[in-house]
C-alpha cells in the first residue's frame, strides 16, 4: 500500500555550519479550553499502543541561517497539533528536529518509517531523525548530541562509530511545521555493518534500510515515496 498523499513542496532555507540554538522564553499558557482539548487529544491516544512520553521538545520561534530561537514545549502540545493540524493557528509550534544524512563508504543510508509509524508511515527518508529533546533535564540545545542520541536509539550506532559535521540545510513540514535540521554524518563502517547494528539494536522506527550508491541520488529523489526533506538533502 502507498503512504498516505503529503504535500510536494516543503519550504526549506540553507543554514551556516556555525548554527546555534537558543531558548528565549518559557512555554506560554494556554487558554482553559484550549489545554482541556490538548488533554483530551493526548488520553485518547494513550489508551493506545505504543505507549508515549509526555516529554520536553524544543519549539522554535524564528529560524534564520545563523541562529533559532524558541522556547521548551511538551509532547503532548505537538501531538495535538501535528494530528490536528488546525491548532497551530492558537499552538503557533514549530517543534524542531535534527535528521542526519549518514554518509558510508557504500552511500547515504536510507530507512522506511514503519507501517504503524505515528508520523509519515512508509516514507522513505534519511534516518536517524527525531524531535529535539530534553532527555536529561538539560535547558540548552546541542544539535550534535541530538543526533548522536538518535542514531544510537534509532540504528544502535554509539557515538564513536560516527562523526557529526555541519548542519546544512533546515526544511519545514507544511502541515505539521516541524523544523528539519539536516545535519552530515559519516562513517567508516560499511553498509552491512550498519544494517547489522539496526536489526541487532535499533528501536523499529524503520521496517527496512536501504543505501543510496554514491552518484544515484537522482534515482531515488525521482520516488513518490521519498520525503520532500530527504529530496532536499541529497541534492
Amino acid at each position: 500500500m502507498p503512504p498516505e498523499p503529503i504535500p510536494a513542496h516543503w519550504p526549506s532555507i540553507p543554514v551556516l555550519p556555525g548554527l546555534t540554538v537558543e531558548t528565549v522564553r518559557g512555554m506560554p499558557a494556554l487558554p482553559p479550553d484550549i489545554d482541556r482539548l490538548i488533554d483530551a487529544i493526548w488520553q485518547a491516544r494513550l489508551a493506545q499502543p505504543p505507549r508515549l512520553f509526555n516529554g520536553r521538545v524544543f519549539s522554535a520561534d524564528r529560524i534564520q541561517a545563523d541562529r533559532i530561537i524558541g522556547y521548551w514545549s511538551e509532547y503532548r502540545r505537538v501531538f495535538a497539533q501535528m494530528t490536528h493540524p488546525e491548532l497551530f493557528g492558537v499552538l503557533r509550534l514549530q517543534p524542531l528536529a535534527v535528521n542526519g544524512v549518514l554518509h558510508t563508504p557504500d552511500g547515504i543510508v536510507m530507512g522506511r518509517r514503519e507501517a504503524a509509524s505515528t508520523y509519515l508511515a512508509g516514507y522513505w527518508h534519511t534516518p536517524p531523525a527525531g524531535s529535539v529533546e530534553s532527555r536529561q533535564g538539560e535547558d540548552d540545545v546541542d544539535l550534535a548530541r541530538e543526533v548522536l542520541a538518535e542514531a544510537e536509539e534509532e540504528l544502535g550506532l554509539p557515538p564513536a562509530l560516527l562523526t557529526v559535521h555541519r548542519p546544512f540545510r533546515a526544511v519545514r513540514h507544511p502541515r505539521t511545521h516541524v523544523v528539519d535540521i539536516g545535519i552530515r554524518l559519516i562513517t567508516d563502517l560499511p553498509f552491512t555493518d550498519i544494517r547489522r547494528h539496526w536489526k541487532q539494536a535499533g528501536n523499529g522506527e524503520y521496517d527496512t534500510l536501504a543505501v543510496v550508491p554514491h552518484h544515484q541520488e537522482a534515482e531515488w529523489t525521482a520516488r513518490a515515496d521519498v520525503l520532500p526533506s530527504t529530496r532536499l538533502f541529497l541534492m
